[in-house]
């Protein structure tokens, strides 16, 4: 026995005390009550959210009603002993506020009673399923809703969004299969959904970083890191000059210098040919007696006889512009000489002034100012940060275009392995597909039923119970209920379950009561055999239905508890009163 009894700190609440077996929670109800009214005002659904609650579920948003603020329940159930073969009676309280804590007295290893919830959780999972510490599926919460179910839309889902591989791993686990394996589903299921988000994003433009074209990355990738390494060299045949400036505004006074004498020599070379073209002229203009015969020419030529005082005359004047023009002659040529002298001056200082500024020119074409050195340290370093960055890009990409290959690797080891761990375990995973073909001949004579377990192709353990005919909710139902007696059994028998199963009412709702009948007999004789608790909660007025459909095959009498509800009065239900 798992649960021996179910009670609250409000002594209006119906305490529940269970027994060996087959457990049945009847809620009678009146004529005239709604059948929906009368589940919520009852409390049948309540009892099965209250136990999860306590086995570290979370709190049920009906059960945050201001009435039940102050309230706390508790549970008394055998759990399994630091000694081995034994069982500790442990009671278990829990309040509705807050939520994060709860006490657990009586089990032998605790150093204290005063447990947070996840505390709770993973002592659940080490030392009632028996979980491996290194797998985070299945959780205690997934084995709960396959034991204690409160979702009835998918026989292999303890809730709608539960992943298939996350199904997979758990019913795997409860049939003796290795989460370990069966968990690398999972990694490949994350793998293929960051592969897909990832290329959806780039498609969509939303990472402009990331580009997928490897070929123009790589192109891109080598042009920088040429760059790079030519920018590198570079920097290495550097050579700081200290006096770079100095030695630079040296060189600009030296050109300045050179410049002032190649101007002043441009002059001075105007002026000699200016020089020169006089002292031609001074020396056609010195003939003045060729002057003075063709004067006398001229004269007689027109009949006249020029007088003897005229041409003394013009000699003597001759001879005065012949001194005035030997003077000057002698002033331009000792301005000429001048002029060749400050010439040849000039082409000397130029020559060495030039021969210096060669020298710093020189200098600073060999080294380099601090600054500038800095500098292209920095522009170095963008480089650098740039071919980084080009690299993490083409690895991005690598990666992301490899991921479809890597998956499809990975996804075949994954198959091949649950294939094999299939293999190894084919004796237990065997009997409890005999056990759900034997379980379905029993309740329908007239269907055959079969438990398929193998991988998918993406490596998910694939576990699909299945009655032939058609696809009603009450044969989907009777699915459900076959599968989780199948995995309940497997389960307890690898010591990777306690020893309880419950159905709320809702899932025999749309069975034939013939059905109902042979389930509740299923379920009765099971839980004897493999000594478990099956509870299950029904109407009374269903529960005759069944009994008187059954022709005399089930006779609920012995397995009905003593405590019963009612939806008569507002006290009659498992709380007491009404709420919300």
């Amino acid at each position: 026995m798992f649960l021996e009894s179910l009670t609250s700190s409000d002594n209006r609440f119906k305490g529940l005390r269970f027994k060996d077996g087959l457990n049945i929670i009847v809620a009678d109800r009146t004529d005239v009550s709604d059948q929906g009214d009368s589940r919520n005002s009852i409390g049948k659904t309540s009892f099965v959210k209250i136990l999860r609650y306590l086995l570290g579920g979370d709190l049920a948003p009906e059960f945050k009603a201001a009435e039940l603020s102050d309230h706390s329940f508790t549970a008394t159930m055998l759990l399994p002993s630091v000694s081995p073969g034994e069982f500790d009676t442990v009671t278990v309280t829990r309040t509705v506020s807050p939520t994060t804590r709860l006490q657990v007295s009586g089990w032998s290893g605790l150093e204290t009673t005063g447990l947070h919830i996840d505390e709770w959780r993973a002592l659940l999972a080490s030392r009632v399923f028996q979980i491996p510490e290194d797998v985070t599926r299945p959780t205690v919460g997934q084995i709960w809703g396959q034991l204690i179910r409160s979702y009835f839309g998918n026989p292999i889902k303890g809730h709608p969004s539960e992943a298939d591989w996350e199904s997979g791993v758990k019913l795997g686990f409860m049939l003796g299969l290795s989460p370990e394996i069966l968990s690398g589903a999972g990694a490949l299921d994350r793998m293929t959904k960051q592969g897909k988000a990832i290329r959806a994003a780039v498609r969509e433009g939303a990472l402009t970083h990331l580009s997928l074209d490897e070929p123009r990355l790589r192109a891109q990738l080598a042009t920088a890191r040429r760059q790079r390494d030519h920018m590198q060299n570079d920097l290495h045949a550097f050579k700081v000059d200290d006096q770079y400036a100095e030695h630079q505004l040296k060189a600009d006074r030296l050109s300045a210098l050179i410049q002032q004498l190649n101007d002043e020599a441009l002059a001075l070379q105007r002026r000699a040919r200016e020089l020169d073209d006089a002292l031609r002229e001074e020396a056609g203009e010195s003939d003045h007696d060729a002057l003075a015969a063709k004067l006398v020419r001229v004269y007689s030529e027109i009949g006249l006889v020029l007088p003897e005082t005229t041409r003394r005359r013009y000699h003597e004047v001759a001879a005065f512009h012949d001194s005035v023009v030997s003077n000057r002659r002698s002033f331009l040529e000792q301005e000429q000489e001048a002029v060749t002298v400050r010439l040849e001056d000039i082409d000397t200082q130029r020559r060495r002034l030039d021969g210096q500024r060669s020298l710093v020119m020189q200098l600073l074409s060999e080294t380099v100012a601090l600054d500038t050195f800095l500098r292209a340290q920095r522009d170095l370093a963008e480089r650098e940060a740039g071919v980084a960055d080009l690299e993490r890009r083409l690895e991005a990409a690598n990666s992301v275009n490899t991921i479809n290959d890597t998956i499809k690797l990975k996804t075949a080891e994954l198959v091949t392995s649950v294939r094999s761990e299939l293999n190894e375990r084919e004796g237990s995973v065997d009997e409890s597909i005999s056990l759900f073909g034997a379980l379905g001949a029993e309740i329908y004579t007239d269907r055959e039923a079969s438990l398929l377990v193998s991988p998918t192709a993406n490596g998910i353990l694939s576990v699909t119970p299945r009655i032939s005919g058609d696809a009603s909710t009450g044969i989907r139902s009777v699915e459900t209920f076959m599968l989780d007696v199948v995995c309940a059994v497997a389960a307890i028998k690898a010591d990777r379950a306690p020893g309880i199963l419950v159905h709320d009412s809702h899932l025999f709702d749309s069975i034939d009561g013939r059905q109902v009948a042979s389930c509740l007999n299923v379920g009765a004789r099971l839980a004897e055999e493999y000594g478990f608790q099956y509870v299950v909660t029904l109407n009374s007025d269903f529960l005759k239905l069944v009994e008187s459909q059954s022709d005399g095959a089930f006779d609920a009498d012995p397995y009905i508890l003593s405590t019963r509800l009612t939806d008569e009065t507002d006290t009659g239900g498992l709380f007491g009163f009404r709420f919300g």
